[in-house]
């Protein structure tokens, strides 16, 4: 799956899932420039998203213990050397086969993680100026009160 950035207008909450790092900076930028924005901000952040392992993997060895120690609740100490001895290569395998159908089973049922973490974060300041006739000014002139500036062509 190739990287996914989003950005953030206060460099603690993150949003989108962009392909690339300028096309999330571009919609940081525009939403930076929201007129709804009561506060627009100076800096936007950008990041890689960085997606939610399910934790579903690593789990051999508590489901071994858990059947051991049933075995032994059931019939007392002559099941004391069930599933013991058992090899690394052993304990891998069924790792990878506990995991796959844990991942099965989140995903039938819609349960994987929809939470992220950001990492690579970059940020970047919004440019100053406004708009004139819709269109993004980027420069600080100030001009007296009523005097006619024509938009940039």
């Amino acid at each position: 799956m190739p990287a996914r950035y989003a950005y953030s207008l206060n460099g603690e909450n993150y949003t989108g899932a962009f392909a690339a790092r300028e096309e999330a900076l571009s919609a940081a930028l525009d939403a930076a420039a929201d007129p709804m924005n009561l506060n627009p901000p100076q800096t936007v952040f950008v990041g890689r998203r960085v997606e939610a392992d399910p934790h579903a993997s690593g789990h051999a060895r508590t489901v071994l213990r858990e059947m051991a120690w049933q075995a032994h609740d059931e019939v007392g100490a002559t099941a004391s050397g069930y599933l013991n001895k058992l090899g690394e290569g052993a304990i891998r395998e069924l790792d990878g086969a506990i995991e796959h159908v844990l991942y099965e089973w989140l995903r039938k049922h819609d349960l994987l993680p929809t939470y992220f973490r950001i990492e690579g974060i970059s940020e970047h300041p919004v440019p100053t100026g406004g708009l004139v006739n819709g269109d993004r000014v980027e420069n600080d002139e100030v001009h007296q009160p009523g005097q006619i500036v024509d938009a940039p062509q």
